[in-house]
């Protein structure tokens, strides 16, 4: 009988312990939206100026082994080239929201070009890390 009763325990008590390696971390940090604003302006004008490297080298390391600083340029010159180019005093509309059914922040720069609206979208994790980045056009066909 003890040793039905000593099995039964350990088993409550392995249970018990997977469950909690399973729950989610609770986070008293809360994220600072300004900050992160900031923070993904200044990775905008980066890009603008040509640095693609110091976003990629911040970039998670999943979202790294998908893509390259050759890869992000690229893809920053098709879509200006698409929208005809970028204006001469480009000044993009910035806002933040997160988006629907996620966690994440997103700072979306716009900037309305000849042929539609060229767009950055620069995400964090519900903690305020970079989690990756996103170049969309809109443009006219």
């Amino acid at each position: 009988m003890k040793k039905i009763i000593t099995l039964l325990v350990c088993l409550l008590l392995m249970c018990s312990l997977c469950a909690c390696q399973n729950a989610a971390p609770v986070s008293d940090e809360t994220m600072d939206e300004q900050a992160i604003i900031e923070n993904a302006t200044n990775y905008f004008n980066l890009m603008l100026e040509g640095d693609f490297e110091t976003l990629f080298n911040d970039l998670p390391k999943g979202v790294k082994e998908k893509t390259s600083v050759d890869d992000i340029k690229a893809d920053w010159d098709e879509e200006i080239e698409a929208v005809g180019g970028l204006p001469e005093n480009i000044s993009p509309t910035v806002s933040s929201y997160i988006p629907e059914k996620s966690e994440q922040i997103r700072v979306e720069f716009v900037i309305p070009c000849e042929k539609g609206d060229f767009k950055v979208f620069i995400n964090y994790s519900s903690n305020g890390n970079l989690y990756n980045y996103v170049i969309w056009k809109n443009h006219d066909n």
